[in-house]
């Protein structure tokens, strides 16, 4: 019996307790409701599959009949139809702060479907430009914000049905919103169809206390994975709703960058996800999860909960009103509540002023527990362990970074070494970076390609062909192939990312750039057709192949402009130990950037050793 046959058999007998919950959950609200059935069980005259294919004789081309109602969208300059802002779930607004999504109420008439997505509550950054905060407070966004968008090409024949790529944004888990995305010219150039879907973000997302639950609440219900279950939802939406489109509900593809793309991976390895995507692409993502016990135990228990469980939290709202002196008394005052009292004291708070518990200094990633091993949307069970062993959701899968990750933190706090010594800034950078690798591909597949017949593919972006600033420093040192400067390749739109435009590009390289960017999206797109990158959609570009384990293999793709050695197969991979070799091989301009890339590199890991540390410089390291 193969080893991939077990762990199916293994799955099977892992999500039998789940499928029960699943069959319950959705009939209650999340997906039947949205077949809009007739008293005798049949489906409405308004249901998708009677106005699945786009039909070329109505006057708007925009115009699509779903269960929820009618809508409309626009086209695009570019000529792709473009459906902003529909709802996939009811506002998660007084009760249903805290609880799973539940079905999106239909409208009468015919809903426009032109408004951008906007943020779920967030504090302001460079991730909501654009996005007004009318009082001040440092917060954007509304917690009414469960919405999606659809982007299609203006030219599908009828009755032909089109890859669908779900695109999960990412920003933290804090930040960030899917309406900075239009997935316009990949669909219109690649022929397939782009979903970009909302989350709740932060603590917002994911909160779990005793006290929030329904009496009867189980499952997902009470698992406190709100923003997880909310990307299930949209992808039951898409089950549920897509062929009005012109997409295939049989052939979707999740894919996402940074927190989006850990995101993908929560979806590959949750019970609850299982046959609601068919392929997945991570791009600079990394997997996770945190126990029940850390989301919500004080943090000197004896079993210490995070800094910011919900106890601890309760406890700096009760200091905050003034209802306790210090810690101590908000703890023993907390301990004297009942369920109910801790509720309404919860649901009281208003969105901004419960966000600022977290973050007084507003930065945009502010630390709380996530990713919650309920049993239901995550298992108990080490994420790695179950990649091993193949109990989690196999479908080909795409694992990728970037080769200069960590430079966009940065490069704003060290343009003097970039300016002065650029190796010492391009080595500072290095190790950090190729770590994330470590954790993000190498780690993961090594893992996942014995214990899957799917094929693993691995890739690093490598482009770096940027202009000097205004100001005279060189964007190719200070950026380079940093992270999320992948995303305006694939969406072939050059003011995504976090820096964008006209600071990174120029004239003299754009040749090159569209070539890689047409490249990519043509391994892409032949991935969400396929479940195989192969040599692209045009069958002219090298061979991906899949990783393979064993030293000589191939492992990764380079992505890289033909001015720069091209788009080629690399056979090494990178582990912890062979990071921590080369590191300690390095010679450094100055002991401090020793100290502090230690830190950026290992810190948090298995490889950090507190004796080598002090160590790396005369008279230690101290406490950087």
């Amino acid at each position: 019996m193969s080893r991939s046959l077990v762990a199916s058999l293994r799955r099977s007998l892992l999500r039998l307790k789940y499928r029960q919950f699943m069959a319950a959950w959705l009939l209650s609200g999340l997906g039947a409701t949205v077949l809009a059935c007739s008293p005798d069980g049949a489906e409405s005259p308004s249901s998708p599959s009677e106005s699945a294919a786009p039909a070329a004789a109505q006057a708007d081309p925009t115009l699509r009949n779903l269960s929820q109602g009618q809508l409309t969208g626009v086209v695009q300059d570019n000529g792709s139809l473009a459906w902003q802002g529909i709802p996939f779930a009811q506002p998660p607004v007084g009760e249903l702060r805290w609880k799973l999504p539940q079905p999106p109420a239909p409208w009468s008439g015919t809903l426009a479907a032109t408004d951008p997505i906007q943020p779920c509550p967030q504090f302001v950054s460079g991730l909501s430009a654009g996005i007004a905060d009318p009082d001040g407070d440092g917060i954007v966004g509304s917690e009414d914000c469960l919405y999606l968008s659809v982007y299609a090409p203006d030219n599908i024949p009828e009755g032909e049905s089109l890859p669908v790529m779900y695109w999960i944004f990412g920003g933290g888990n804090n930040s960030g919103y899917a309406g900075d995305y239009n997935g316009g010219k990949l669909a219109q150039s690649q022929d397939v169809i782009v979903v970009t879907v909302n989350y709740r973000l932060g603590s917002l997302g994911w909160f779990y206390h005793p006290a929030i639950l329904a009496a009867d609440a189980s499952g997902a219900a009470a698992s406190g994975n709100w923003s997880t279950v909310d990307t299930i939802a949209g992808l039951q939406w898409v089950q549920n709703n897509i062929a009005a489109f012109g997409g295939d509900a049989d052939n979707v593809t999740i894919f996402g960058e940074s927190a989006g793309g850990g995101n993908v991976m929560s979806l590959v390895t949750s019970p609850m996800a299982e046959g609601l995507f068919h392929r997945a692409i991570v791009q600079s993502g990394g997997i996770g999860t945190t126990s029940v016990a850390q989301a919500v135990n004080y943090r000197d228990d004896d079993v210490p909960g995070h800094a910011h469980s919900s106890k601890e939290i309760i406890n700096m709202i009760l200091q905050r009103d003034g209802l306790a002196a210090d810690r101590a008394s908000a703890m023993a005052l907390q301990e004297s509540m009942s369920d109910d009292a801790i509720r309404d004291l919860l649901y009281s708070q208003d969105a901004a002023a419960f966000l600022q518990l977290y973050n007084p200094e507003a930065a945009r990633n502010y630390p709380a527990p996530k990713k919650f091993t309920d049993g239901t949307v995550f298992v108990e069970q080490d994420p790695l362990a179950q990649l091993a062993s193949g109990d989690y959701n196999q479908v080909p899968i795409i694992l990728g970074t970037n080769r200069d990750e960590r430079r966009i933190y940065l490069y704003a706090a060290m343009t003097d070494v970039i300016r002065n010594d650029p190796q010492e800034y391009i080595r500072f950078a290095h190790y950090p970076s190729v770590q994330w690798k470590w954790r993000g591909v190498d780690n993961l597949a090594r893992r996942m390609a014995p214990a899957q017949d799917a094929p693993v593919y691995a890739y690093r972006f490598d482009w770096d062909e940027q202009r000097t600033s205004d100001n005279g420093l060189d964007m190719a040192v200070a950026i380079g192939a940093a992270h999320s400067t992948e995303m305006a390749f694939i969406f072939g739109d050059w003011d995504v990312g976090f820096i964008s435009g006209d600071a990174l590009y120029y004239p003299a390289t754009n040749p090159g750039r569209d070539q890689l960017s047409a490249a990519m999206m043509s391994y892409w797109t032949n991935f969400a057709y396929t479940g195989a990158t192969g040599t692209g959609r045009d069958g002219a570009l090298p061979l991906w192949q899949p990783w393979r384990n064993g030293e000589g293999n191939p492992k990764t793709l380079i992505l890289d402009s033909s001015a720069d050695r091209g788009i080629r197969m690399m056979n090494d991979e990178v582990t912890l130990d062979s990071i921590k070799t080369d590191f300690m091989a390095e010679q450094w301009s100055a002991p401090q950037n020793r100290c502090r890339a230690y830190l950026a590199t290992f810190g948090g890991t298995s490889a950090f050793d507190r004796d080598e540390y002090n160590g790396l410089a005369e008279g230690g390291c101290g406490d950087l």
